[in-house]
């Protein structure tokens, strides 16, 4: 696939099921392929933290318990989502108390992350990025062995690409997003 065609063509997907199996080395391989592309100021403030597909309702149960404390219908919710998917990626970018640097950090990290995207589409692995509110909770944050100088900015769900033709009739709708400076 060329690289304007997987821009032009990623989407995420949401449909997932549970007997959907992913390529886990070609996950590992678009992780570290994502890392060498250049991004902003050659920072590298990220980390991920894999969890396969036998591992997904350890995680729900141990992160759904802190999301939704007093809540258990949302509790087996949440299991029934994230057991259907074929992995799950945690996105962890280290954090600056400067201000220009903390910028810059997520600036990488989304870069980072879009060539991420890119790439498992590339090899065929549906994916869609992810920000709950829960991602702020310290004890969910724990669960991923976020430090205190890190931040947990999202999560990356992987699924196949079945359903990925109904996703391709979404079209985009900032196309005309370039206006002329005018002093």
């Amino acid at each position: 696939m060329q690289l304007q065609e997987a821009i032009e063509t990623r989407r995420s997907i949401k449909n997932f099921k549970r007997d959907m199996v992913i390529d886990e080395a070609a996950v590992k391989s678009a992780i570290e392929t994502a890392a060498d592309a250049p991004n902003h100021g050659m920072r590298e403030p990220w980390r991920v933290v894999f969890v396969p597909k036998d591992k997904l309702g350890d995680m729900s149960r141990d992160i759904s318990k802190y999301a939704f404390p007093r809540e258990k219908d949302k509790q087996q919710s949440h299991y029934d989502a994230v057991t259907n998917l074929g992995g799950f990626l945690a996105i962890i970018m280290k954090c600056d108390a400067r201000q220009r640097e903390e910028n810059e950090n997520y600036l990488a990290v989304g870069a980072f992350a879009q060539n991420l995207l890119l790439l498992l589409h590339d090899r065929g692995i549906g994916s869609c990025w992810k920000t709950p509110q829960y991602i702020f909770n310290p004890k969910v944050r724990k669960v991923f062995g976020v430090e205190p100088d890190e931040r947990l900015v999202g999560f990356i769900y992987l699924t196949d690409m079945e359903d990925y033709d109904k996703c391709r009739k979404i079209r985009r709708k900032n196309k005309n997003l370039i206006t002329e400076y005018d002093e």
